[in-house]
């Protein structure tokens, strides 16, 4: 169980970053928000819904982990 909350941790780490720099992307270009019908603010809040994911899934870990 802890293999798959390291994994799920990671994997919302990693696309939070994701997110977090395709939202600073859009807000330095807004020609491509505009070509992709999107707004850096949409980036921005996945980023920040994906953190904290990370982060409730990093407690979850230690809370159902044998030792803790």
């Amino acid at each position: 169980m802890t293999r798959i909350y390291r994994i799920l941790f990671q994997a919302c780490w990693g696309l939070g970053i994701l997110s977090l720099l395709a939202g600073m992307v859009l807000k330095l270009l807004p020609a491509w928000a505009d070509r992709l019908a999107t707004s850096p603010r949409g980036g921005l809040a996945l980023a920040a819904v994906l953190f904290l994911c990370a982060l409730a899934t990093a407690e979850m870990g230690k809370k159902t982990s044998p030792s803790g």
